[in-house]
């Protein structure tokens, strides 16, 4: 177990998790990130991902426990900080793994996936920003050109399937 640190996930309407934890990790517009304690100062933009908390003194229940116990959260966007306080993650949406239905996601998953096969246009999957030298695109553009494709509704729903352990089989 790391040294623990403060961690806060937050959405317009609630906060979905605040206390102590060793490690954060997720995936940012620059690509996969984990946080520890002393991480330097970072401001990013979170892409669809599943934030993984490693919470400090959490068993399986939910309950104080030894160790530290993985919490998942689906989250669909937002902005992540970091810096000597700990780490907050301002989501737009944001699910607990215990809290998603699972068959809801699944759904949404099949109607996304019958959007694309129906001849709706598809949108090309969203790339990692080029290192290149030159002006870059704005950091809080959108992950997915057009947010209402289908394929970002089937990056939403299978990253809630896996925040919950599920697969996206029925």
């Amino acid at each position: 177990m790391g040294t623990p640190f403060q961690v806060e996930l937050v959405t317009p309407e609630r906060v979905l998790f605040s206390g102590e934890a060793d490690e954060v990790s997720l995936r940012a517009v620059e690509g996969e990130i984990t946080f520890l304690a002393g991480h330097e100062d970072y401001v990013g933009v979170v892409d669809v991902t599943v934030v993984r908390i490693g919470v400090v003194g959490r068993d399986g229940d939910g309950g104080a426990g030894q160790g530290s116990t993985e919490l998942r959260a689906a989250v669909h966007g937002g902005f992540v900080h970091v810096d000597g306080e700990g780490v907050v993650i301002l989501a737009g949406v944001a699910e607990l793994d215990h809290e998603i239905d699972v068959a809801r996601a699944r759904a949404a998953l099949v109607a996304a996936e019958g959007r694309v096969g129906d001849g709706t246009p598809a949108a090309p999957e969203p790339e990692a920003p080029e290192r290149a030298a030159g002006p870059r695109k704005s950091p809080v553009a959108p992950m997915d050109p057009d947010p209402a494709s289908p394929q970002a509704a089937i990056r939403r729903a299978r990253v809630r399937l896996e925040a919950a352990g599920a697969t996206a089989s029925t």
